[in-house]
């Protein structure tokens, strides 16, 4: 999944979405066990925002807003 932001807004819902998505407990930091049963689907590709070079800006300076981050989707099976 690769997901192009324009705007600071966008951007912050598209982080938070991939840092939940990608880690294995949303849990309450303070609470001890573990108990929302919450498993990763993401494993995140982009640690830091990508943003357009500078010579990309010169050429196209509506590219200037453009942030870029990437995940990859882990493929769930049903165990029964």
């Amino acid at each position: 999944m690769v997901v192009i932001s324009y705007h600071s807004l966008e951007d912050r819902m598209i982080k938070e979405f991939f840092k939940r998505e990608g880690s294995g407990c949303i849990c309450p930091p303070g609470a001890p066990v573990c108990v929302c049963g919450h498993t990763a689907s993401l494993e995140i590709l982009t640690r830091r925002v990508v943003k357009p070079a500078e010579t990309e800006v010169n050429e196209n300076p509506r590219a200037r807003s453009a942030r870029l981050r990437a995940a990859r989707v882990i493929s769930r099976r049903n165990v029964e």
